[in-house]
């Protein structure tokens, strides 16, 4: 059974050009608990209806008292519309938590393939990991280094940034060009299989992003044997 969230608004930060983190406060009730990768349910009113959208949660699920979502702007979309002109101190409802996207308590090695604001239930899942750094590994998807954020907050996760417009590194910092590749997602984590000479099959796979990405990536894995129970996935 979902259940209903009072919240406020307590911090709108812009990530990138499309792209903002919201930071929301619990009023009621003041608590939520969440698994980390489940997503909450907003329904927003419109003059043909009640529309519904769906956002994972960004925070660790440690945090009982707020959560953060982080959202791309859709020119002219019904929700973009919506959360776009929210400001700090607005009130909003959310249901839920909802949805099965969640890490598997097992012994073997974690590889995260993610692109976009797919990356948002990915940063709650290791956040909130109990197992250790050297256990997974994040491979995310952007197109340039100007889209990229929260790089910060992410170096420590062995991250993988796969920037698949760029035509070289110049532009990035030296010390960051560590966390840097270019390519699609799929290659770069190729790349890493083969310069460490890895039985992919032996790794579990949370997948998540745009639906038709999201597909690519799984059926890239099927086609080098990983099981298909060992492949785990959100599409939105």
């Amino acid at each position: 059974m979902l259940l209903t969230y009072k919240t406020i608004l307590s911090k709108k930060s812009q990530l990138n050009s499309d792209t903002y983190l919201y930071h929301f406060d619990l009023l009621e009730p003041k608590e939520i608990n969440f698994e980390a990768g489940q997503y909450l349910i907003i329904n927003i009113l419109t003059d043909k209806g009640s529309v519904s959208r769906l956002y994972s949660i960004a925070s660790s699920a440690a945090e009982k008292n707020s959560f953060e979502l982080i959202i791309q702007i859709i020119p002219g979309g019904l929700a973009s519309s919506y959360l776009s002109n929210l400001k700090v101190k607005d009130e909003i409802i959310f249901q839920g938590p909802a949805g099965m996207f969640g890490l598997k308590e097992n012994d073997r090695q974690k590889i995260f393939l993610t692109t976009g604001t797919g990356i948002a239930p990915v940063k709650s899942m290791l956040e909130s990991c109990p197992f250790p750094v050297t256990s997974y590994r994040l491979f995310w998807g952007l197109k340039t280094y100007r889209d990229v954020y929260l790089l910060d907050e992410l170096k420590q996760f062995n991250l993988k940034i796969c920037l698949s417009r760029e035509k070289n590194l110049d532009i990035i910092p030296m010390g960051d060009k560590k966390y840097f590749e270019l390519g699609h997602v799929d290659s770069c984590f190729n790349q890493y299989i083969e310069n460490w000479k890895l039985k992919i099959e032996n790794f579990d796979y949370y997948l998540c992003g745009r639906r038709q990405i999201v597909e690519s990536l799984r059926q890239f894995l099927i086609a080098k044997n990983v099981p298909k129970e060992n492949i785990y996935f959100e599409k939105f």
